[in-house]
């Protein structure tokens, strides 16, 4: 098991398969050698919404504890389209449609090295968001909870973007969703 999906069970998080998607050993295979100083995750998760994917003991912004500890030293921030306040992280309230927002959040945040969109889930937010996103991402781009049948479509999104690459599209057999990885080339 990687450090990764480890940490995911500690925080109680749902990309890993004790609580409900197969990614971590996916992400911990891309992310491993990984150095990040700063990243952005979409989405933060909400004790009323999780519970139903993991268990009663959900905390608020668990992906976001996550990956504040498996990366090292690294400013993670979380937006969502609630205000949720978590300990060391901050956040912002953003609509992911709107790319006005999204604009404004990153004049605030900068670059990044390191987005994954786990907000909504749906396919137009998705690719507004990495339309609007991509030109402040320095390395990988996640695209999480992405049904099979739209993979093809994001993954051409490679060709909408500078220095744009899918590196991944990944679904566990288990699994109903998946995800798409860009990385900037």
């Amino acid at each position: 098991m990687s450090k990764l999906c480890k940490l995911a069970e500690k925080y109680i998080c749902d990309k890993c398969p004790k609580y409900h998607h197969y990614y971590t050993e996916e992400y911990h295979n891309i992310l491993k050698d990984k150095k990040y100083t700063k990243m952005l995750e979409i989405g933060i998760g909400t004790k009323e919404l999780m519970t139903a994917y993991t268990n009663d003991n959900y905390q608020e912004g668990a992906s976001l504890y996550m990956w504040k500890e498996y990366f090292e030293n690294c400013q993670v921030y979380g937006c969502d389209i609630k205000s949720i306040k978590l300990n060391n992280i901050e956040t912002f309230v953003v609509d992911q449609s709107n790319e006005q927002q999204l604009e404004n959040m990153m004049n605030n945040i900068g670059n990044c090295d390191f987005i994954i969109d786990d907000g909504s889930h749906i396919l137009h937010h998705q690719i507004i968001s990495f339309l609007t996103l991509w030109k402040y991402t320095n390395d990988i781009y996640i695209i999480e909870d992405v049904y099979k049948q739209h993979f093809n479509i994001l993954a051409q999104l490679e060709n909408e973007v500078p220095n744009c690459k899918c590196i991944k599209t990944y679904i566990h057999e288990k699994d109903i969703q998946g995800f798409v990885c860009f990385k900037r080339i």
